[in-house]
């Protein structure tokens, strides 16, 4: 079921009602049945498998609460997990880069599949979840008792298909606490919902085309083109995603619970380190806390730092979906860290550039820097392959191609694309604002003290929504992840 579609519309009214009409013991129950029919809307066979993996994970956290051989049950928790989660996401992959190496060593090919795999939805971030939960077990934290509790953390609606990545030690006391929704939190609830399907639908849905025609025409459209087609892509992603937060975060808090901010305006970041400290905060966190400390973090000086650094971006990047482009997007990633760590050390040896960089001009040009490496690295990810993925890089930084003008720009709504990026300065200056008036990280508008503004800002919300929507709305990007 997606957040974007009719049936959604119908779905959550009815399950928000419920939930606050039901005596409060039948809560965890609703939602668990809620969160079910919502996952298996899609595909209902693989209900069976979150509900398997539920009750795995659910035994190994109270087998490893109680054993004296912790380290095993962790290993054995970890590659049951892993292991579904390759099956079924990386089989294919796997498969394809065995018969590269026959092919390459003159070996027998490796049989094929008898049958085709689907990838269920969300599977890579319940996995994470389940894999947190056991670490933070066998770091000595107290297992979840209630099964009805802990099926509900992994399956819990709003975050179930693509995040935020939750942590139990946060989920699991709200569902012992006896909820409440104040006015207040309805009307946040709301204006998150609403602010998310405008972004959605009225931004990225509105940049996908776009988007999708200078890929698939990359081989014949000029630089320019393709460096206003990969702009249109970081800003696209980032809609899409913290649009679909919104609205996670918006439904959740309809029912009175927080799940973790995932976006705090990551393109305003004047460092590839802090962007990542912005962008998609629970896979990041997730990343640092269960891979890169794991792995020996920065404690054992530079090389092995950086080496890690490697290392979990480039799992990071494979986490996104079994393609080589993926894989090099994240090592790109990975170096781009490390370049900024590099960076760093420069300006702590060198006291003058240090003030140099403390300057707002400097501020300035470090943003946009970062936002330009950062859309350079999407190229990658959103290209079909690296064959793709090179062409597009290839006539970005082609000098020849620099001065032609962009071909697209022949239509009146490619001339509009031209304008957006403006436009999108605009909004983004203005949640800046936002911020710095509320003094805390501006995610959504506060609105002046003016009576009736907030109705009319909603109102004008709807309006646009029914004017502007595409007439196919697709599916959440990181639903595919």
């Amino acid at each position: 079921m997606l957040f974007n579609s009719l049936a959604y519309l119908i779905f959550l009214p009815i399950v928000v009602g419920l939930y606050w009409l039901v005596p409060v013991k039948a809560r965890i129950p609703l939602l668990l049945i809620a969160s079910y029919v919502f996952y298996m809307f899609w595909k209902p066979i693989y209900g069976l498998l979150i509900l398997a993996l539920t009750l795995i994970n659910y035994a190994l956290g109270l087998l490893l609460a109680k054993t004296p051989h912790k380290k095993l049950v962790l290993t054995l928790s970890i590659v049951i997990n892993v292991a579904v989660l390759v099956f079924f996401k990386y089989a294919y992959f796997l498969h394809d880069a065995a018969q590269n190496i026959s092919n390459f060593l003159h070996l027998p090919q490796p049989p094929g599949f008898a049958f085709s795999i689907i990838l269920p939805l969300g599977i890579s971030f319940f996995v994470f979840e389940f894999i947190h939960y056991l670490v933070d077990i066998y770091r000595g934290g107290q297992p979840v008792r209630s099964l009805l509790q802990f099926a509900l953390f992994p399956s819990f609606f709003p975050t179930q298909i693509a995040g935020p990545i939750k942590r139990y030690q946060d989920f699991i006391p709200q569902l012992n606490k006896k909820l409440a929704l104040s006015a207040v939190e309805f009307n946040e609830a709301i204006e998150l919902i609403l602010f998310g399907m405008f972004k959605k639908v009225c931004l990225a849905d509105n940049l996908a085309p776009i988007v999708n025609r200078c890929y698939a025409h990359a081989d014949i459209l000029n630089g320019a083109d393709l460096w206003l087609a990969a702009y249109a892509f970081s800003f696209q992603i980032y809609f899409d995603f913290s649009g679909y937060t919104d609205i996670a975060r918006g439904s959740a808090q309809l029912m009175g619970f927080k799940v973790p901010l995932n976006f705090n305006l990551p393109y305003l970041s004047n460092s590839i380190t802090e962007v990542w400290r912005r962008w998609h905060i629970s896979l990041s966190s997730w990343l640092r806390d269960y891979l890169f400390i794991p792995l020996g973090g920065s404690k054992h000086g530079t090389l092995a730092t950086y080496r890690n650094i490697f290392i979990t971006m480039s799992i990071g990047g494979l986490w996104h979906g079994a393609s080589m482009h993926y894989l090099v997007w994240g090592m790109f990633m990975g170096l781009l860290l490390i370049m900024h760590k590099e960076w760093r050390r420069l300006c702590d040896a060198v006291p003058a550039i240090n003030t140099v960089i403390q300057t707002k001009l400097f501020n300035i040009f470090a943003i946009a820097l970062t936002f330009c490496a950062w859309t350079v690295g999407l190229v990658i990810f959103r290209a079909e392959n690296m064959k793709v993925a090179g062409t597009v890089l290839g006539k970005l930084f082609d000098l020849s191609q620099a001065f032609q003008p962009p071909t697209m720009l022949t239509t009146s709504s490619s001339i509009l694309f031209a304008l957006l990026p403006f436009a999108l300065i605009g909004l983004f200056a203005a949640q800046v604002v936002v911020s710095k008036l509320k003094q805390s990280p501006g995610i959504m508008p506060d609105f002046p003290r003016i009576p009736g503004f907030k109705p009319v800002y909603l109102a004008m919300l709807l309006i646009i929504l029914l004017v502007s929507c595409p007439d196919s709305t697709p599916s959440f990007i990181y639903f595919q992840f």
